[in-house]
């Protein structure tokens, strides 16, 4: 980009990194990039006093625009196609924050998810605690996969953090120094309990999504815990994934990588079918066969729990064994309806109904902070006639209670669950997902999911290898039965986890992408418009797809701008464009392309990869 005014223009370049990271003392012109979705690079003097110190991976302050900004130094040059240039106002540190190795996967980093390289830069640099220099090792990196219930989590870590200790091709960066692992968990909770149990292993570090760009020659082994978890996948650009993030830093550095979990993502699975990752089967990780409890056979059976969870429940209170009941969905009510204009009650700033909920005696919103108060009157026609209907965890609670009056019932789900830090005594406790978080240290003899049905029925490509995998990861808590409430017995997920056949479903599941065009086989790309005007976000989402599918390729797959589930969101429109590809970087640099051609609107445009 050139002229810093009120117009400017992009300008694109493909950087020699191997030209460009060795330090030429002599060269005059710095190329600059800015976490800025401006691609660049942009060409400033450097001032003669600092030639010998400037280098390929700093910072520098610089005049863009109407003011000064950071900028990184990714190149040296000795001329500029460009007269007139301003000059490097100073250095930020004596020294670079990024080698050879970082630039070299940045841009492959930027390619992949269609951000800037300034963009990337300052990605990897707000989550790089380590700033020491990375190395390159010289061996072929071990991808290997351990599959194993999440109660052994700890005890497969520690064997494979064992199984460097004293290894000759371990640490060789530095002989005087032990084995260094990075362990990336999903959430803050569950690595305060990993912590507790790796107590004494030795220079173990233990980090959220954000710290896999540690993973920098400074580990010998970096362990994944769980990693299909949703956690690791960033909702703000760049909107990078944690685990395909891991892949490629290993390719670049050299480390080695361990995933460890129960119900690997189908993408990861599939490298260890075709043998790019060496898969280890835990003996514990087979699961009991769930029992399948078809609804259809009790139409006419009053309330949420049917007969056969029901005495299952019964007989655990009266052995005084626990129980688990999951349904992933918060509040009491669902929808709120006016008796008399059937208005429903919806939130202020999303497109969204409001739940109910009775433990906080308010309406809800399931996607901002907002909440109305319980005696709120219908907008429309100023009543306080409303009907609520749906099923959530309260409402569940509120009939158990009435089943077992004397038992101990307790819910838990995402809105008051910062509210518990500790696990709760109960005798049934039923939960959203939020009860994941106390895997390993929360056991029961039986577990019963209400509504198996909604979990299979989002709408996601993935929901079905979700539902899948909430449920290995509840079966993994449960020492006797798991019971599931459904009326799709047929359906692949519910039929293997039946039979107690895991492998049955990613079978399944990886002939069913591939015939439907799904990741790992080919990739979709999102491009999403947000912003205050729904008129003129709609226009440009339209307008860049008539130019896209103008000029794309034949196998390019483009789907006409449509609102999002929630056309509405924390008072901005919603409007996206779906691509489908064979491969990611391709089709990004292809969308990158045409987002350059077409003048920018005032709303925010992202893209998401395999979203």
């Amino acid at each position: 980009m050139r002229t810093f005014g009120k117009k400017s223009l992009i300008v694109s370049y493909t950087i020699p990194f191997n030209h460009i990271l060795t330090k030429v003392i002599s060269s005059m012109i710095a190329q600059v990039v800015f976490d800025l979705p401006l691609d660049g690079p942009f060409d400033y003097l450097v001032p003669e006093h600092l030639v010998p110190l400037i280098a390929p991976g700093m910072r520098v302050k610089v005049s863009f625009g109407p003011k000064a900004q950071i900028g990184f130094v990714i190149g040296l040059l000795e001329k500029s196609s460009f007269p007139k240039l301003k000059s490097i106002q100073s250095l930020c540190g004596d020294s670079a924050v990024f080698n050879g190795l970082d630039l070299t996967f940045a841009q492959d980093f930027c390619a992949y998810y269609g951000c800037s390289l300034g963009e990337g830069l300052s990605t990897m640099l707000r989550n790089k605690e380590d700033h020491r220099s990375s190395v390159r090792r010289d061996h072929k990196p071990l991808l290997s996969l351990y599959r194993c219930p999440p109660g052994s989590y700890a005890a497969k870590i520690q064997e494979i953090i064992d199984g460097y200790r004293g290894h000759p091709r371990h640490s060789q960066a530095d002989k005087a120094e032990e084995s260094r692992f990075l362990i990336l968990v999903p959430d803050a909770f569950r690595g305060q309990t990993l912590s507790q149990q790796l107590k004494g292993v030795g220079p173990v570090k233990i980090g959220t999504r954000s710290s896999v760009f540690e993973g920098s020659g400074q580990h010998d082994c970096v362990i994944m815990v769980d990693e299909e978890d949703s956690s690791y996948k960033q909702e703000q650009m760049p909107m990078y994934d944690a685990a395909q993030v891991l892949l490629t830093r290993s390719k670049i550095y050299g480390f080695d990588i361990a995933f460890v979990g129960i119900s690997p993502s189908v993408e990861l699975m599939a490298l260890a079918l075709s043998g790019k990752i060496k898969l280890i089967e835990d003996s514990t990780a087979s699961l009991s066969p769930a029992r399948l409890v078809d609804l259809s056979n009790y139409k006419f059976v009053p309330g949420l729990i049917s007969p056969p969870v029901r005495d299952a429940l019964e007989g655990a209170l009266k052995a005084g064994k626990k129980s688990i009941l999951v349904l992933n969905r918060r509040g009491a009510y669902r929808l709120t309806r006016c008796v008399d204009c059937a208005e429903i009650l919806k939130c202020a700033h999303c497109d969204s109904s409001l739940i109910y909920s009775r433990l906080e005696g308010k309406f809800l919103c399931r996607h901002c902070t907002y909440a109305a108060p319980g005696d709120t009157v219908c907008p429309k026609c100023h009543k306080p006639s409303w009907r609520s209907q749906g099923i959530g965890v309260e409402q569940v609670q509120s009939e158990l209670k009435k089943l077992f009056p004397q038992a101990k019932v307790v819910a838990f789900e995402r809105a008051i669950k910062e509210k518990k830090q500790s696990l709760p005594d109960f005798d049934i406790f039923i939960s959203t997902n939020a009860v994941l978080r106390f895997q390993g240290t929360l056991e029961a003899h039986l577990a019963a999911f209400i509504d198996f049905d909604a979990e299979l029925n989002r709408l996601d490509m993935r929901s079905a290898f979700n539902a899948f995998s909430l449920a290995l990861h509840i079966s993994s808590m449960v020492l006797e039965s798991v019971f599931i409430q459904t009326r799709n017995s047929n359906h692949y997920v519910l039929q293997s986890l039946s039979r107690g056949k895991t492998q049955d479903f990613y079978d399944e599941e990886l002939k069913l992408r591939k015939e439907f065009g799904f990741s790992p086989f080919k990739h979709w790309v999102r491009i999403s418009w947000r912003g205050k005007s729904e008129k003129s976000i709609q226009e440009h989402a339209l307008q860049v797809y008539n130019v896209l599918s103008k000029s794309a390729p034949d196998n390019y797959t483009i789907t006409p701008p449509l609102a999002d589930a929630v056309g509405r969101k924390r008072d901005q429109f919603r409007f996206n464009v779906m691509m489908q590809a064979d491969h990611v970087r391709q089709a990004v640099a292809f969308i990158k392309s045409t987002l350059a051609q077409i003048k920018r609107s005032r709303g925010i445009v992202t893209m998401n990869v395999d979203p």
